[in-house]
């Protein structure tokens, strides 16, 4: 039997936004919520939106759209006790302490919208998850997600790949292993360009970013409608359709 990822019978969606820099991607997720309330309904409410950076421009959306904002400042977190940012018990510590800030608006759902990505199991098993990722997580080398990490377009360009995508997957406390949910149309890598690696990284990280800003509240939407759904082994299904490695475009 097929169990969707959100029970969609249990009303709206209740999707809070996790953004550290100018928020674009979450942008896309209220304004289609907008939209989607001009023309009829959405099936999902934006409740809340939280930064690690106090400075972060992303914040500014929360008085745009009069969504209730919620900041702890990682870094500040982590000199307060002596501790150097991969220190995974604190980072433990500071997820629940997040978790307690969204207790007011009680959200279903997470966007990791341009967020840092090193989330430990605390948050992992309070919510629903989604984080975008600007390779293609399907391609797999020694059994393993080649590229993966902090550094997906540029490991995919050193893999000699001749297009590249982005992923979206639901997160877990594994870096980009989740499952896959959707993967983005392809860009073309043009191997005769005369870039450097670094310059191409840059090149070709922007139009990943921009397919992931109009696959993000495609996504949301599918996961509040119930289109996304699970069987009683975890393996994921597009309405009836399984998809082992995401549905691709």
């Amino acid at each position: 039997m097929l169990k969707p990822i959100y029970d969609s019978s249990k009303g709206k969606m209740r999707v809070a936004g996790l953004v550290s820099g100018s928020g674009s991607s979450f942008r896309t997720i209220i304004e289609q919520q907008i939209q989607m309330q001009d023309k009829g309904g959405c099936p999902y409410e934006v409740v809340g939106i939280f930064s690690d950076n106090p400075k972060c421009k992303g914040l500014d959306m929360g008085r745009e759209f009069n969504v209730s904002v919620f900041v702890n400042g990682i870094r500040a977190f982590y000199e307060k006790r002596g501790k150097k940012i991969t220190d995974k018990q604190v980072r433990e510590e500071y997820d629940k302490e997040t978790i307690k800030l969204f207790g007011p608006v009680k959200p279903d759902f997470l966007a990791y919208a341009g967020y840092v990505w090193a989330t430990t199991a605390p948050i992992v098993n309070a919510y629903i998850g989604v984080n975008a990722h600007p390779a293609d997580l399907s391609i797999e080398k020694d059994g393993r997600r080649a590229y993966a990490g902090a550094n997906g377009v540029r490991d995919a360009l050193l893999g000699g790949e001749s297009e590249v995508r982005s992923s979206l997957h639901l997160v877990t406390t594994q870096v980009d292993g989740g499952p896959i949910l959707l993967i983005s149309e392809p860009v073309p890598v043009d191997k005769n360009s005369g870039m450097s690696l670094e310059e191409a990284s840059r090149f070709y990280l922007k139009p990943l970013n921009d397919m992931t800003r109009k696959l993000f509240p495609r996504v949301v939407k599918d996961i509040a409608e119930g289109a996304y759904r699970r069987d009683e082994k975890g393996l994921l299904y597009y309405g009836d359709t399984p998809i082992p490695k995401g549905v691709r475009l």
